[in-house]
């Protein structure tokens, strides 16, 4: 089966690409993110370096641009950040910001090689993410690569008008016969 996606370290053009999509209601729903200027790159990358889980350690992100093989055109990203080298465990994020490419499997597929490298390139064991509970979609997406739900972060993420709200914890660990 040819493969839909490709991962690569994110280029300063395409994460200018992908901030043009920022102002999508879908996005700054599921995100819970304000939507970012053309010249806000900075606060793009900090943004979805942020880490929600309170457990992660502080090595080095690795972020990856999500690459639509067929049309050569970047459409999301993923972030493996809060690198915890004792626990070899990190918090993994992901989004797909060009909806011409959502529900397309593109991002179990982006979701899955990124899963692959953390645990038999970074030799982690664990990767933990956060979702809003009523992002259906993601989470449907998340369970088909292995995640499962832990525990629910009560009032965890603050909305940019402020508002705090819950994050549903999700995990997926390494497993022998796994990636």
């Amino acid at each position: 089966m040819a493969h839909s996606v490709s991962l690569s370290p994110i280029t300063p053009n395409q994460i200018a690409r992908l901030i043009g999509f920022s102002d999508d209601p879908e996005l700054i729903d599921t995100m819970g993110w304000a939507p970012f200027r053309p010249d806000e790159a900075e606060r793009f990358v900090q943004a979805i370096e942020t880490l929600t889980l309170p457990d992660c350690g502080d090595g080095n992100p690795t972020t990856l641009c999500i690459i639509i093989e067929k049309a050569q055109i970047p459409a999301g990203y993923v972030t493996i950040k809060g690198i915890n080298r004792d626990k070899t465990k990190a918090e993994i994020g992901i989004a797909i910001m060009d909806r011409r490419y959502r529900s397309g499997g593109h991002g179990t597929e982006a979701l899955q090689r990124a899963a692959d490298y953390a645990f038999n390139t970074m030799k982690l064991g664990c990767l933990g993410l956060t979702v809003f509970p009523s992002n259906t979609r993601a989470i449907k997406a998340y369970r088909k690569v292995g995640f499962e739900a832990v525990d629910l972060l009560r009032n965890s993420w603050t909305l940019p008008d402020g508002k705090q709200v819950d994050m549903l914890l999700m995990e997926l660990h390494k497993k022998i016969d796994q990636f």
